[in-house]
């Protein structure tokens, strides 16, 4: 059974790896699927501006035993932009790998929003004695 501390793992997982991308750069999330309907696997993808090739930025442990539609829980959840489509589950997931190893693999483009929260500021209070 999957627990909200699960997807928040991987929300934050996804999270800190996407805050220090340059703002041309795009990602994708990349996960495998074994014999059975759970994933055995996940990485993020980066592409460092337009008309780079992609490469691996980091392995994404908490997606091992989830489903496609939690790893969207938990963007959802971490204030993580995703392409949503009315069509189903794999119109917005694209096929993209097969190895003998790997049953099907597919990925998922993803992008930070201005929802997330964002860190504290250091003070919000004036000293009395400077106006």
């Amino acid at each position: 059974m999957t627990t909200t501390t699960e997807l928040r793992e991987l929300g934050a997982q996804i999270t800190a790896a996407l805050e220090h991308l340059p703002p041309d750069a795009t990602a994708v999330i990349r996960v495998r699927h074994g014999a059975g309907s759970f994933l055995t696997g996940g990485e993020l993808w980066v592409t460092s501006g337009p008309g780079q090739i992609p490469a691996r930025a980091c392995e994404l442990p908490a997606t091992v035993g989830l489903r496609m539609s939690l790893v969207e829980r938990a963007l959802d959840e971490a204030g993580l932009a995703y392409p949503k489509a009315d069509l189903g589950l794999r119109a917005r997931w694209r096929r993209v790998m097969s190895a003998p190893d790997v049953i099907a693999g597919y990925e998922l483009a993803v992008r930070a929003t201005g929802d997330r929260p964002q860190s504290p500021p250091i003070s919000r209070h004036r000293e009395a004695d400077k106006t």
